[in-house]
């Protein structure tokens, strides 16, 4: 694993969104996958603002969301399909190539399931896959105990992400289940990025990183790549 230790979020966010574009400019007809929440928003953010100034090309690239929670399109308020159409698609002044995005409202979730491995099978593997970390140690929806031989897959939701999505939906929906792409095919992405911010994060980031490799703790899996980013703010850094 590469630490890298920024002092705040801003550093933070500007270090993976080089490390996004890096890789894009190593492959450039590539495939590469971003997380929606509060920790990346700034990374994407950074990310648009480099390819609106020309400082990478994507019109080569293909994109996949990395996950969605089961019961949510990507019209609906709290979707990670949402936030990749307001911060990512709809403010790039050039697109990508072409883009996969989770429809968690999808009639046939089996179906969507299988499209989402189908995209990853034809464009990828991924070039690129930046990830948070849940508080009980979650990539995408990966949960506690998951097969880390899965790829895409439709999984339970920990009793912990139960507890943090109500700052998403309050008591508007209370989804039991997310859709994500799998350990198997985060493991096979030529790059990897785990971002990380604020003091709430710092047990459950020395636990991945530090502590035994388990599917108790889904992130510390990323132990294992061979080209895994680790890119965290000062607070989320200070038990490594």
């Amino acid at each position: 694993m590469h630490i890298i230790v920024c002092k705040d979020y801003e550093e933070m966010s500007r270090k993976a969104a080089a490390l996004v574009a890096e890789g894009i400019q190593a492959r450039p007809d590539g495939l590469i996958s971003f997380p929606g929440g509060d920790t990346p928003l700034g990374m994407v953010r950074e990310f648009v603002d480099m390819v609106n100034r020309g400082e990478v090309d994507i019109s080569r690239t293909h994109y996949v969301s990395l996950d969605e929670w089961v019961g949510l399109s990507d019209t609906d308020e709290g979707s990670c399909g949402l936030f990749n159409r307001e911060n990512l698609l709809s403010r790039l002044e050039k697109p990508f190539a072409d883009v996969h995005i989770i429809n968690g409202a999808a009639v046939n979730m089996d179906a969507e399931r299988q499209g989402l491995d189908d995209y990853i099978e034809k464009y990828g593997p991924l070039d690129v896959s930046v990830l948070g970390i849940g508080m009980n140690g979650h990539l995408g929806f990966n949960e506690n105990g998951v097969d880390f031989s899965l790829n895409a897959h439709i999984i339970p939701l920990s009793e912990t992400t139960r507890k943090v999505m109500s700052k998403y939906f309050g008591d508007k929906f209370h989804p039991t289940q997310g859709i994500s792409q799998g350990i198997r095919q985060i493991m096979a992405a030529r790059r990897v990025i785990l971002i990380a911010n604020g003091a709430h994060k710092a047990e459950i980031l020395r636990k991945a990183v530090r502590g035994p490799v388990t599917n108790e703790v889904p992130a510390s899996v990323l132990q294992n790549h061979p080209n895994c980013y680790v890119v965290a703010d000062e607070a989320a850094a200070a038990l490594l």
